[in-house]
């Protein structure tokens, strides 16, 4: 545009009939490359090189005195006695122009920035330099907002932000933008505004320096006397600054991996965790308490190895069954929990060696803790208020260490976890359970049986409303409770969970004949079963038996119904009254010896796909009532039994054997087993360990057993769940400020929140940020996460205490600020504003 104006003003001196001959000497040779480029409309260009002097005065006053002429010389003119031209240039008309008044004229910069401006020459040469500064669309100028500008424009960033500008650097090959810098004297203007904006001082800067100084400063702030001697001269000095940039680097999506990079970069340059642990070390050897250096690094989140500190710690208090220890009153599950929060960077990194410490500990502590009543029916209750977690600590905790990379670290704990499992819980609990369980199931537990499932639960809707049965093999009662966790959560179910005591043997063929519509059981010493005469151990015999009861009753595989949901095959499941839905994720896993310890990875895999199946046919169908049950549980232990644990028996008086029971003829009376007379066995004993172990029977797999009379082989989940088909009305619990007081004299200021209800199922989760503004809208802090996803009762249970920290910069008494509480997922949706006066005296290093 600027070529543009002069193309314009030197047509229009042209346009004057008295105007023959322009001089034009551009002291900078600023156009040189684009005089060539102008567009005159009744006159020639002619260059003079400095060289070219005598045949210009010949062509101008001999050659060609029609044609009117731009003289332009990309030099300064010389004085009159070294121009050969000085009388010819005292006759006609100067032209006078550079490209920094063009600029200034033409971007709105006031004239008396020109000198500052005219620094830069360099910059102003080039075309697309010039567009993309006028594209950054700077509102107010100053020498700093101009500086910033040019800046940006150097190092590809669009928007005139210094903190975007540093970000740039530090996340990128800088090389060539500090050679940009440079090129076109603006290096030690930056090094300037580093010093301005975080306090950067140093007498060789450099950008790998700055970064250093930037994430040790940001650490210290947790570290506090913990960050090694030799390292706090690379603290900086406006330390709130520099942590309100830190945070939102490491908080923007686009910044993380980048900033991953960086953070190892200077961790492995500097030694910065080595030197902590090293100080650990010396620490250790002098019996110091060390519980303050912990703190400080459990509240540290730049480097990523400092998470091993924690989680080596953790591991050593588990190895050594030193369960209270504590940080800051914290126990070792709940700093697992804070060190994978979203709050914390490398939270996501660590996630599976912190769901393994975690659920370590909960197991361990629940198990040291632990009293098995002998009254059968209160140890029943216990199980399924409590006691049931002891199994789904074991099932979680493998789940995550199976997937630690280096899970050697954890041998120790995962020895532990499996002798405090088999040779703790399970002979505590299943010698007493087996000792007071009579042949009379249903009188001793107080339990349904689960001969009775359909009598008890499905005869009422005969002929009536569609029922969806899912019967999911294996699945037993601490997945059941996992599932119905998730279905709390969906506000279109409203799900009860009961439960049923298994039939003996337990195992799948004598459980899913319990399951369906019959009068009389009969199991044959070849663990043949029929139902009413009726064979039915497959699909279509058990399809035989339910549409006997009823034509509209059918019975369908999990795939079939997947498959029909796929086509849109509505044909399959409309007009049907009951449907039997069959299920089998954990039994097909773990049944055989080859992935059988890949059981916990099918439970869960088995939890997802019936809440799935759930949702999609409530909407494809409108399905609206189900009950989700099981034929037997299980037993896992991950190691194996040796030869000598297992139990030998009498194979003379055995019809059939299998590891976890025996089809025996006559009572036996062994120690170690247990005989119960069912009446379904046509005067055959079931015969059991009384303890989790198994019996010395040929064939594979050790590690997943059924068929015996444990609690978690013979407590038979059943969820009973209604849905609703139209949409529901739900909301978002609210989170607000409970703090009174309005006014921070402080950097660093901390307020409380309260999540004003509960999650419940029409009341959902959410997910916000807080942070402060000024009255223009401009973050003054970084982000402060708050996850409100507490189900609890208690109004004090759903409180928040956060730490805010403020940029050091001008506070004026009297301007409005404000709290800012807005949608994690969408910033533009602010859900709650607080008005806020700063009143701070000093805004540099105070507040730490």
């Amino acid at each position: 545009m600027d070529l543009q104006n002069i193309q314009e003003q030197l047509n229009n001196e042209f346009s004057k009939e008295e105007t023959h001959i322009i001089f034009w000497f551009d002291d900078k040779g600023e156009y040189e490359d684009e005089i060539s480029e102008l567009q005159l409309d009744n006159a020639k260009l002619h260059i003079l090189d400095g060289t070219n002097w005598f045949y210009s005065k010949w062509l101008l006053n001999e050659s060609d005195t029609e044609n009117k002429y731009l003289v332009y010389a990309p030099f300064p003119k010389p004085s009159d006695a070294e121009n050969p031209l000085a009388d010819m240039y005292y006759y006609s008309v100067p032209y006078y122009t550079d490209r920094v008044s063009q600029m200034s004229q033409e971007i709105g910069i006031d004239n008396r920035f020109k000198e500052h401006l005219a620094q830069y020459s360099n910059f102003w040469k080039n075309k697309n330099r010039i567009e993309k500064f006028k594209e950054l669309g700077i509102d107010h100028f100053n020498v700093e907002t101009i500086d910033i500008g040019l800046i940006a424009v150097l190092t590809d960033v669009k928007t005139p932000n210094f903190e975007e500008i540093t970000r740039q650097l530090l996340l990128n090959d800088s090389d060539a933008y500090m050679k940009a810098l440079e090129d076109n004297g603006l290096l030690e203007k930056f090094w300037e505004l580093c010093e301005k904006y975080f306090g950067y001082q140093s007498e060789n800067p450099n950008v790998d320096d700055l970064a250093a100084c930037m994430l040790l400063t940001y650490a210290s702030v947790a570290l506090k006397d913990t960050l090694p001697t030799i390292l706090k001269s690379y603290v900086l000095k406006k330390k709130n600054d520099v942590v309100v940039f830190v945070r939102n680097l490491m908080d923007n999506v686009l910044c993380q991996d980048d900033y991953d990079a960086l953070s190892e970069k200077v961790d492995k340059t500097l030694r910065v965790v080595s030197r902590i642990q090293d100080e650990l070390k010396k620490d250790a050897g002098k019996s110091k308490d060390q519980s303050a250096q912990l703190l400080d690094i459990a509240n540290c989140d730049a480097f990523r190895e400092l998470d091993n500190i924690l989680i080596d710690w953790a591991l050593d208090q588990l190895n050594d069954e030193i369960l209270d220890a504590q940080i800051d009153g914290m126990n070792i599950a709940q700093i697992a929990e804070q060190r994978t929060a979203k709050f914390c960077h490398f939270g996501n990194v660590y996630k599976n060696e912190y769901q393994a410490i975690k659920y370590a500990y909960q197991m361990m502590k629940a198990v040291s803790v632990l009293e098995v009543t002998s009254d059968i029916k209160t140890m029943v209750a216990d199980y399924q208020k409590q006691t049931y977690l002891v199994d789904s600590y074991y099932r979680w905790f493998y789940s995550a260490y199976d997937c630690i990379e280096d899970a050697e670290r954890f041998s120790k704990v995962r020895e532990r976890i499996e002798n405090m499992y088999s040779f703790t819980y399970l002979q505590k609990v299943t010698p007493k359970w087996n000792q007071e369980l009579t042949d009379n199931l249903m009188v001793d537990t107080g339990l349904k049986r689960q001969e009775d499932f359909y009598r008890n639960y499905l005869k009422a809707y005969e002929g009536k409303n569609r029922v969806i049965v899912i019967i999911s093999d294996a699945f037993r009662y601490e997945c059941a409770k996992e599932l119905m966790e998730r279905l709390e959560l969906d506000e279109k179910c409203t799900p009860k969970l009961d439960c049923m005591i298994s039939s003996l043997p337990s195992v799948t063929s004598v459980g899913m004949a319990s399951l369906l519509p019959h009068q009389e059981l009969q199991v044959d010493d070849k663990l043949n079963v029929t139902v009413d005469g009726q064979s039915c151990g497959d699909l279509a015999s058990r399809n035989k038996i339910l549409k006997e009861q009823n034509e509209n009753n059918v019975a369908l595989s999990f795939d079939e119904v997947v498959k029909a949901i796929k086509e849109n095959d509505k044909k399959v499941l409309q007009n049907k009254n009951i449907i039997y839905i069959y299920h089998n994720q954990v039994d097909a896993r773990g049944d055989k010896p080859a992935s059988e310890n890949e059981v916990f990875t099918a439970c869960s895999e088995a939890i997802e796909e019936i809440h799935k199946l759930i949702k999609k046919l409530t909407s494809f169908i409108s399905a609206s009532k189900f009950f989700i049950t099981a034929d037997h549980g299980f037993l896992y232990k991950r190691d194996k039994l040796h030869e000598f644990d297992k139990v030998s028996y009498d194979r003379e008086i055995c019809a059939y054997s299998n590891k976890r029971f025996l089809l025996t003829t006559q009572k036996v009376n062994e120690p170690g087993m247990k005989s119960r007379l069912m009446a379904y066995l046509n005067n055959l004993y079931v015969t059991t360990p009384i303890g989790a172990d198994i019996f010395k029977v040929a064939g594979g797999g050790q590690n997943y057993v059924h068929g015996g009379s444990s609690l978690q082989e013979m407590l038979i989940p059943v969820i009973e769940l209604t849905t609703n088909t139209r949409a529901v009305a739900y909301d978002y619990v609210d989170v607000i400020l409970t703090s009174v007081n309005r006014k921070v004299t402080n950097l660093i200021t901390y307020f409380d929140f309260i999540q004003t209800e509960k999650v419940t199922d029409t009341m959902k989760a959410r997910s916000l940020v807080a942070y402060f503004t000024t009255e223009e809208g401009e973050k003054i802090s970084f982000d402060v996460p708050i996850v409100a996803n507490s189900r609890e009762d208690a109004p004090e249970k759903r409180t928040f205490h956060e730490k805010f920290t403020l940029k050091s910069r001008e506070y004026k008494y009297g301007d409005k600020y404000y709290l800012v509480l807005a949608d994690a997922n969408d910033e533009k949706n602010i859900l709650q504003q607080y008005e806020f006066m700063i009143d701070i005296a000093f805004v540099d290093d105070f507040g730490f």
